[in-house]
């Protein structure tokens, strides 16, 4: 479900917004999304692997959850870059697309959680991705918007690919 919400700094600002939603679940994680764009203009995306909590072997782009550690979403994105794809690739954030709010199953704790996914473009301006985390990712895949199966998605995934494909539909 699409949130329509303005681009919000912090878990602070995230939970003031959405005090009055009555959809959203109190017990929500936050999840931080990059579409980076490389320099043909594909969309860069993780293969999922064994070692994810849910939705083994499907496409996702980059980012992960928030930590309480972290001062802001921005701050969380560029931590999970790095956690991702390691300090050899230069990928910077451009700018806040949208925010949606999703459950999936969490394989390891067997249960639903609600998550809500705050989604940023972003372009790898230089370096070279590096599997970082080999049993979450078993590498990346690049595709021209409208090039992607999206039954090779994951249900997140599937949601925000539509969004950002209709907002830079002239990247194609």
């Amino acid at each position: 479900m699409r949130l329509w919400i303005p681009e919000v700094k912090n878990i602070q600002e995230l939970d003031e917004v959405l005090k009055e939603n009555k959809e959203i679940s109190k017990d929500y994680k936050v999840a931080v999304i990059i579409y980076a764009f490389d320099e043909n203009n594909k969309i860069i995306f993780q293969r999922r692997g064994p070692g994810c909590r849910d939705e083994r072997f499907k496409l996702e782009t980059i980012g992960g959850s928030v930590k309480e550690s972290d001062s802001d979403f921005k701050t969380a994105l560029h931590r999970e870059i790095i956690e991702e794809v390691g300090t050899g690739a230069n990928i910077e954030i451009e700018e806040f697309i949208t925010s949606t709010y999703a459950t999936t199953f969490d394989n390891r704790y067997q249960k639903e959680q609600p998550w809500v996914y705050l989604v940023y473009k972003g372009i790898l301006k230089s370096g070279k991705l590096k599997i970082a985390e080999p049993n979450k990712c078993l590498g990346y895949e690049r595709y021209k918007i409208g090039e992607v199966n999206e039954n090779e998605l994951s249900n997140g995934a599937k949601e925000l690919y539509r969004i950002v494909s209709e907002k830079y539909n002239y990247l194609k």
